[in-house]
């Protein structure tokens, strides 16, 4: 079982005191509604002494609408059977060539296999054994991949650094370990950083690397543990508590330089994420009531509600156009709690995919697996190929790996 569903399922009633203590602690007062935060000493870090206000209840932002009669039906295809661990999209240059990607999570073997060519043969990228793959993450433009698997009730975290194509020289497969232990890792938009917690006495500690692990620094530390990170954009990482129906949570702004931390928010059921520039701000919030979904100007603090209600975790943002975002969500009802027992891998929806540009705030549905093509699917994990010509995901279930032509 991947090792973030396993500690979701300890966030509980232990998640509850923690983040309830946590949060009288920064904000002096509890918060039921989602809040801005501002941080009068931003060069701070958050270990040190700060003076932290609450701003009032924001005002109810206005609602966009889905435009379903204009959507576009595009052609999604199966790339493998799988299982698949996780992809990503390579292009070549010699010959110019679109290739997926993807770690096979039974073995953790790594195969490229040119996308959209009739009689394709995958092409074996690395050999290097390691079985039970249950999170991947690529670096170095596809370069380098990060498994990580469990070994026993460890998180081991494994560096693969893949030989450039058409070298002069070929060398092998670099292979090299992270600490053991890692709660969590993103890695930076241009893919030569990355960062990572490991727990503390008193909560978690962050530190920053070469994708392979060498030049590890402590960058900063927070008096949480269930903490996850993003680094949507170059000089800010975000770091949020998991989330949890109905139950208060935290998200901070990291300086990835100097380590400061900054309140961002705090909300029920908080998620977050941020686009490359860092001019927007996607979160969602969820109580008893119903999840809700928020984009929010970063420069101006204006806010719009989103029609479709996806969690920011289960969206990607352009890599062509980067103001936009792409999201896969359920279209049928969903119970308030269904992201909770989504990370337990005990409940699935079939998903859409549906595309918010920024910043007109036009929505519209891209494809919906099933009916564009392929089969029903609940999405578990998604990436853009750099011309963004194409959008692939992992179908949960049998860890298949599907295409979609984006317009």
């Amino acid at each position: 079982m991947n090792s973030r569903l396993i500690t979701y399922l300890l966030v509980g009633t232990g998640l509850t005191i923690a983040l309830t203590v946590s949060i009288w602690f920064f904000f002096f007062r509890p918060a039921a509604t989602p809040s801005e935060t501002t941080n009068t000493t931003s060069t701070s870090n958050i270990n040190s002494t700060q003076s932290v206000s609450v701003s009032p209840t924001v005002q109810e932002p206005e609602t966009n609408t889905v435009n379903t009669t204009t959507a576009v039906q595009q052609k999604i295809f199966e790339i493998v059977d799988g299982p698949v661990a996780g992809a990503t999209v390579v292009q070549m240059r010699q010959p110019t060539t679109t290739v997926a990607r993807y770690v096979q999570q039974n073995n953790g073997h790594v195969f490229d296999l040119v996308i959209d060519s009739s009689g394709a043969v995958p092409k074996a990228i690395s050999n290097t054994t390691i079985p039970g793959i249950n999170r991947v993450l690529w670096a170095k433009q596809g370069s380098a991949a990060i498994l990580q698997y469990l070994d026993g009730n460890v998180t081991k975290t494994v560096y693969l650094g893949f030989p450039i194509p058409n070298a002069s020289t070929t060398r092998p497969v670099e292979v090299k370990f992270l600490p053991e232990g890692i709660r969590d890792i993103a890695v930076s938009p241009s893919g030569a950083n990355i960062v990572y917690l490991l727990r503390s006495s008193t909560g978690v500690r962050g530190y920053t690397a070469a994708p392979d692990g060498t030049g590890s620094k402590e960058l900063f530390t927070l008096p949480l543990s269930e903490i996850l990170i993003t680094w949507p954009s170059a000089n800010t990482i975000l770091a949020y508590t998991k989330s949890n129906v109905s139950v208060a949570g935290i998200a901070f702004s990291i300086n990835s330089s100097s380590g400061a931390a900054v309140p961002l928010l705090h909300a029920a059921g908080l998620t977050v994420g941020a686009s490359p520039s860092y001019a927007y701000l996607v979160y969602q919030t969820s109580s008893t009531g119903g999840p809700a979904t928020y984009a929010r100007t970063t420069a101006t603090g204006q806010q719009t509600r989103l029609s479709f209600n996806p969690a920011p975790e289960r969206c990607i943002w352009g890599s062509v156009a980067t103001t936009t975002l792409y999201c896969a969500a359920p279209l049928e009802y969903t119970p308030a709690n269904y992201l909770d027992f989504f990370h337990t891998g005990s409940a699935t929806a079939a998903d859409t995919l549906f595309a918010f540009a920024f910043p007109n705030g036009q929505s519209s549905i891209i494809a919906t697996p099933g009916e564009a093509g392929g089969v029903s699917s609940t999405i578990d994990s998604m990436a853009l190929s750099p011309d963004e010509k194409y959008l692939l995901f992992v179908r949960r279930g049998d860890h298949s790996l599907w295409g979609v032509r984006l317009p």
